[in-house]
């Protein structure tokens, strides 16, 4: 099989990511690390060591709160301390931050709640994909239609992530609905294929769908998108001490399955 994906990684960095990063050096697969600035701030040392693994660090915000639940200005202050914490990791890495800077919301709540993206804009196969994708592979609390008043939140920080230069790195994504005018103009990351291996966190565990990292290994053989020949994907991971095992071996089922890593523009691994 041939089908290419991106490899996003949220929650970094953690108490493993060493053990994370020598992987994904070892396998050469490229990766794009989301940091929590939360933990840029108890652990930089980390987030130096992805930079000099050859790694790129993006923004996953400062506290990993939902947008839906701050305001604007809120919001806004969460990514300009997690940016901050990020340039630092540079300087102590001893490495010139690329220019490229790329953001995903904490639970991909971009400030609409469970409302990710405007549904009401797709139909058909393209309304059911995009909706199983996002709600499968998330933490979705409620899929309400939101009102004026988060619309607009919602369009506020997307205008505040154009005008402070963020982009969004990932080009030929196969997935139809992905190629919805919001989410082309739109300056935040999404993704295409959640691992879901969060689900299998200790205090998730048995709660969700998927129950173990054999469930997770099935979820990888039986999408459509990842075994499709010539499609490009992109897989969202969790870099988080007690699973990274887990998720270790989860890309490296990908890789024995014949899935090909793209490089990622901002990294140099």
């Amino acid at each position: 099989m041939t089908s290419k994906a991106y490899l996003t990684i949220d929650d970094s960095p953690s108490t493993r990511t060493d053990d994370l990063v020598c992987f994904l050096k070892q396998k050469k697969v490229p990766a794009l690390f989301f940091c929590r600035g939360e933990f840029l701030e108890q652990n930089l040392v980390m987030a130096v060591r992805i930079i000099q693994g050859g790694f790129h660090l993006a923004n996953h915000a400062f506290s990993h709160r939902r947008a839906s639940d701050l305001s604007t200005e809120e919001m806004i202050d969460e990514i300009e301390k997690t940016e901050a914490l990020i340039d630092r990791a540079y300087d102590l890495a001893y490495e010139k931050r690329p220019a490229q800077r790329y953001f995903r919301f904490p639970h991909m709540d971009r400030g609409c709640g469970g409302w990710i993206v405007d549904y009401d804009g797709f139909q058909g196969n393209d309304l059911k994909d995009v909706k199983t994708c996002l709600t499968e592979g998330l933490n979705v609390i409620s899929m309400q239609r939101p009102n004026s008043e988060f619309e607009a939140k919602k369009r506020h920080i997307q205008k505040y992530l154009k005008e402070a230069g963020y982009t969004v790195p990932f080009s030929g994504v196969t997935h139809s609905w992905y190629n919805n005018p919001e989410i082309q103009e739109a300056r935040d990351c999404l993704f295409t294929f959640s691992t879901c291996d969060w689900m299998v966190t200790q205090r998730h565990l048995g709660k969700w769908r998927y129950k173990s990292p054999d469930d997770l290994k099935q979820k990888i053989d039986l999408d459509r998108w990842l075994n499709k020949e010539n499609s490009v994907n992109i897989v969202l991971a969790h870099d988080q001490a007690e699973i990274v095992d887990v998720t270790i071996g989860l890309v490296d089922h990908m890789l024995e399955k014949g899935i090909q890593f793209l490089e990622i523009s901002g990294g140099s691994n």
